[in-house]
Order: structure tokens, then C-alpha cells, then sequence
């Protein structure tokens, strides 16, 4: 009797061996798994934008988002989209949590000390008058002084730069700015000048032109984390390909025809 038991008793601790070499061998399995999962994950850069359309879009048609996803397909680095509110966007970055954000103006390095800028612009935000006349002259603030104007809330470019216009609106959307140019109201309105093509386009806008010479430009820029400074050589070399095959003038045409 006591030799049957001895005998159930190794035969039971075989099984529970067996049993926890299974287990210690299947955790493995999984744990190599996970590893190399988060290792192809870290490979792939996480982006933000605050930016909206016709510059980023949900679906990753917007003019910043084909511009990079092409630069980085030449420089053979993969990346993912992330939409944030402005101020979330970058600070993710400045604190690693998040990899790049766009597109910024210059200086920004000097208030978020781990962001590093890739030196070669996305675009040039241009500031631009609107008006029925195409010939209009408006090429600097001073210009203004004899018209009419509106322009979007909230634009500070244009709360301190319009002081001297005939008289000044100030618009809370899209809808009615470019509604105040149609019914007459105003002479001239005051936007981005591909975001307005843009508007226009999206909503069959005729008569209205954007005058050809701004009023500022300002370079638009992608910032990346410090830990990814190494990619910034690559990064600029790819948009600079992309500015000679013709390849970058393509994606701003598509949004300006």
C-alpha cells in the first residue's frame, strides 16, 4: 500500500514538473513576443499637430501630413499621427512623451529646451488679403489704412498689425468672413492663404482672389525630441529631395487648383 502511494506520489509530482515547465515555457513564448512587439513599436515615431485642415486632416491627407509622410518614406523612418490641442502637442514632446510635433515657427527651442528643430521648412504660412479686385494693391499694414477689413478672432498677427484700416470687423468663422467680402460689406478680409484657397475651393467660392503678395510670411517648421536629434540631418535632406523632384510643388498645387 505504502509503495503504490510512494509511487501515485512521484508520478503526481512528474505531472505538476511537467505542468510548470509547460507554463514557464508558454510565458516565455509570450514574453518574447511582447518584447518584440514593443520593440517594433518604439521604432515607429509618434507625431502630433494641432493642425486642421487643408494642413492635417484626420485621415492623413492634409498638406503637412503628405509632405512628412513622404520625407520620411525617403528617410526610412516610420510614423504615426497623433491630434492634440495645441499646447498637449508639443509639451508631450518637450518631455519625451511623444516622439516630433508640427508645424511651429522658429524660437520654439528657446521656451521648450528638449525639442530640436528640422531646419528645412514644411511651408511658409503666408497672411494674406483677400479681395473681388485681384489687382488691388495691399502689401504691407499701412496699405490697409483706405479699406475696409475683417479677419478671424482671435488672429494676433492681425489685432496688432490693423490699426490704421477704414474700419475693422472681426469675424467669428470662416462662413462669415468670406461673407462679409461677398455681400459687400467689407473690402478686404484677412487669412491664410492656402487655408482660404482651400475654403473657397470645399465651398464653390467665385470672384474673390487672394492678393498675390502678402502681407508676412512666416516658415513653418517639425520639432523632434532631443533623443531623436540624429534624425534631423536625414529628415532635412528628404524635404529638400522632395522640394527639387517637384514632388513637394505637387502636393501644394493639389490644394490650390
Amino acid at each position: 500500500m505504502k509503495r503504490h502511494l510512494r509511487r501515485g506520489m512521484r508520478i503526481l509530482q512528474s505531472s505538476q514538473c511537467k505542468f510548470g515547465l509547460l507554463l514557464v515555457v508558454i510565458s516565455l513564448f509570450y514574453f518574447s513576443i511582447s518584447i518584440c512587439a514593443e520593440s517594433q513599436l518604439k521604432n515607429v515615431l509618434t507625431l502630433n499637430t494641432a493642425d486642421k485642415a487643408p494642413y492635417s486632416t484626420q485621415d492623413g491627407s492634409g498638406i503637412y501630413d503628405r509632405i512628412l509622410l513622404k520625407a520620411f518614406n525617403l528617410a526610412g523612418i516610420d510614423f504615426k499621427i497623433n491630434h492634440l490641442p495645441s499646447a498637449r502637442s508639443i509639451e508631450n514632446v518637450d518631455i519625451g512623451l511623444d516622439d516630433g510635433e508640427y508645424a511651429r515657427i522658429k524660437g520654439l527651442s528657446e521656451k521648450y529646451s528638449n525639442i530640436r528643430r528640422v531646419d528645412e521648412k514644411l511651408v511658409d504660412f503666408s497672411f494674406t488679403a483677400f479681395a473681388k479686385d485681384p489687382d488691388m494693391v495691399v502689401d504691407n499694414w499701412n496699405s490697409l489704412k483706405g479699406y475696409n477689413v475683417a479677419f478671424l478672432r482671435g488672429w494676433k498677427i492681425y489685432e496688432i498689425n490693423v490699426i490704421d484700416a477704414k474700419s475693422i470687423q472681426v469675424s467669428s468663422s470662416e462662413e462669415e468672413l468670406f461673407g462679409l467680402l461677398q455681400n459687400g460689406r467689407v473690402d478686404v478680409i484677412l487669412y491664410e492663404r492656402l487655408r482660404g484657397l482651400d475654403f473657397m475651393r470645399r465651398k464653390n467660392i467665385k470672384g474673390i482672389f487672394p492678393i498675390e503678395r502678402p502681407l508676412s510670411l512666416r516658415g513653418m517648421y517639425l520639432y523632434v525630441n532631443k533623443k531623436h536629434e540624429s534624425l534631423i540631418p536625414k529628415l532635412e535632406d528628404a524635404l529638400k529631395t522632395l522640394k527639387t523632384t517637384g514632388e513637394y510643388s505637387d502636393i501644394i498645387n493639389s490644394f490650390v487648383r
